[in-house]
């Protein structure tokens, strides 16, 4: 699980471009087309808010491209997941998706929690969840904790907070590389601790955005495309096989 050092040198780009570049980096390390979709779409979200989206992007990519995580989904049988079935990383851009299609379905019932361990990237996975959540029309809650984030989706108020994480669980409860997912009925949720984001500070950094752009680490934007430079090969790779100019046998 790759960890990266907060750099000084940032390029700024439009949400636009930056969402095309994540999709393409996931791609290249062979996610699909819908797949590298949910990865950008909610690593934009928390670059957008604050956050450090850009770098959980690129754990979950470099964790898929060195094997260290394993590409696919888990059954959610288990409150306890540490690993994928085959003893790897679980790759939070297979299991945030599933886990954002999960919260649409209910999952996880009022009062379960459900932990997950060896994430290679837990932010990914519970902004994935909170984003899911809050298009819901019910007054569930649900919550998604890191080792130094809380996130606590709200859908009856259309609202996501964040909070700082180690003011809400103890470290032996969430590690490092973990999330911790739960549901709560709004009457019972529990809140404390500096709030880091609320719906008016989401819609103010989201207007910044609109007007200046997004401002990522060099260091990380070179990173993402060199990985979007591997689907350019394989669609290289592609053509030159199946048919762009002149074929396999060319006889003009």
């Amino acid at each position: 699980m790759a960890t990266h050092a907060a750099l000084t040198a940032v390029m700024r780009q439009s949400a636009t471009e930056f969402r095309a570049l994540l999709t393409k980096a996931g791609r290249g390390v062979g996610l699909s087309p819908g797949l590298s979709e949910d990865l950008a779409r909610t690593s934009v979200w928390l670059q957008a808010c604050g956050f450090a989206g850009g770098e959980a992007a690129l754990d979950a990519i470099e964790g898929l491209a060195s094997k260290d995580s394993d590409p696919g989904f888990i059954s959610l049988s288990n409150p306890a997941i540490s690993s994928s079935g085959s003893g790897g990383n679980l790759s939070s851009a297979y299991i945030g998706a599933q886990l954002a299609d999960a919260v649409q379905l209910g999952w996880p019932s009022i009062g379960e929690q459900f932990f997950f361990r060896n994430l290679d990237s837990p932010t990914l996975s519970a902004a994935a969840i909170a984003l899911s959540c809050r298009d819901l029309d019910n007054e569930t809650e649900v919550s998604a904790s890191t080792s130094d984030l809380y996130f606590l989706s709200q859908p009856k108020k259309k609202e996501i907070l964040v909070y700082a994480g180690q003011q809400l669980q103890s470290d032996d409860e969430i590690g490092l590389h973990s999330l911790k997912v739960s549901s709560i009925d709004s009457s019972d949720a529990f809140l404390r601790g500096e709030i880091l984001l609320d719906r008016e500070s989401e819609e103010g950094y989201l207007q910044e955005i609109d007007a200046i752009g997004l401002s990522v680490s060099r260091s990380i934007i070179e990173k993402l495309q060199q990985f979007a430079s591997l689907l350019l090969v394989s669609e290289t790779e592609q053509s030159l096989k199946f048919g762009a100019g002149a074929g396999l046998v060319d006889s003009d």
